[in-house]
């Protein structure tokens, strides 16, 4: 088995293995921890009330695609908590919505890739704290190749927004339905080819394009293509919801445009009117909670939510 970058929370076991370590001693680890990792933890259940803390404390910028990108689909999430451990989170990155919304994640997996949209390092991860001490442990691996992670072993794995971003989004699918326990549950939220069709009727080819290699969405697949691939990997679709409506995604590539981090929206500085008024504010936060419960016409839906469960 190769070797991995992993790290582990000090707090959680101040004498676990850590830096690069044969798989096996991963694998080892885990297995020898699955006691301590089967607790629950709550999280945050109000998306809404949550974002606005963030943003009147200042640990998040004013970003309306944000928002209506992560309202429902957080909200979702929210909905499956406290997750039963041990749990695993598929291409983590810095859970800044994750880490709030599900309390406790044992293990954080992610390419950690040195260049793109989705730079970031595991030295990084481990700076932070393990993202507010949310995560227990982290690994840094190729989700489409082998992990060192146990058979039959998790109760919850979560995948939020991640596999569009991957080719062969099948390999990790088929790594999920071997590490999950019999009867454990796998959440998932994914983009459909709504999402990206919705940039193409706005904007021209070359931005188009741009989003696509920026943010390596590689596969456009319709919800029933993403149940069909569950299906293939041995996972039961127990509930789906359908979020995210044209006109909502409409508007969140408006607002998106032209750098999604700093989008030519920000120069009317509503940001700072949102926080400086509070019925601007009120109104806002209003708009925020709607689009976290709105539910839409599947082949409406640029965003699916499903929770599976391993056949036996």
């Amino acid at each position: 088995m190769p070797h991995f970058k992993f790290a582990v929370q000090p707090q959680f076991a101040p004498e676990a293995p850590g830096g690069l370590l044969k798989g096996q001693i991963i694998h080892d680890w885990l297995q020898s921890q699955a006691l301590a990792m089967s607790d629950a933890a709550p999280g945050e259940q109000d998306f809404t009330a949550l974002s606005e803390r963030l943003l009147l404390s200042g640990q998040k910028d004013f970003l309306i695609w944000d928002d209506l990108l992560k309202a429902a689909e957080m909200s979702y999430f929210a909905d499956q908590t406290p997750l039963k451990g041990p749990s695993i989170d598929f291409c983590c990155g810095f859970g800044f919505w994750t880490s709030r919304i599900l309390g406790k994640i044992d293990v954080g997996v992610d390419l950690f890739p040195e260049k793109g949209a989705y730079a970031r390092t595991v030295e990084e991860f481990v700076s932070r704290g393990f993202i507010g001490g949310a995560y227990r442990s982290v690994l840094q691996a190729d989700v489409t190749g082998p992990l060192p992670l146990p058979d039959d072993f998790f109760e919850s794995i979560i995948s939020v927004c991640s596999l569009e971003h991957i080719e062969r989004a099948d390999k990790v699918l088929a790594t999920m339905a071997r590490i999950l326990k019999p009867g454990g549950r796998a959440y998932f939220s994914l983009q459909t080819g709504r999402y990206i069709e919705t940039f193409e009727e706005i904007f021209h080819p070359d931005y188009v394009n741009w989003v696509r290699e920026s943010f390596t969405i590689h596969v456009d697949r319709t919800w029933r293509e993403w149940e069909d691939m569950l299906g293939q990997a041995g996972l039961t679709i127990e509930h789906r919801r359908f979020v995210l409506s044209e006109r909502e995604m409409k508007l969140k590539a408006l607002t998106y445009w032209k750098n999604p981090f700093a989008p030519v929206l920000g120069e009317l500085e509503l940001g700072q009117a949102v926080k400086d008024i509070p019925e601007f504010r009120r109104h806002y936060y209003d708009k925020v909670r709607q689009w976290s419960r709105s539910e839409v016409d599947p082949d409406e839906a640029s965003i699916v939510c499903f929770t599976c469960r391993k056949k036996s």
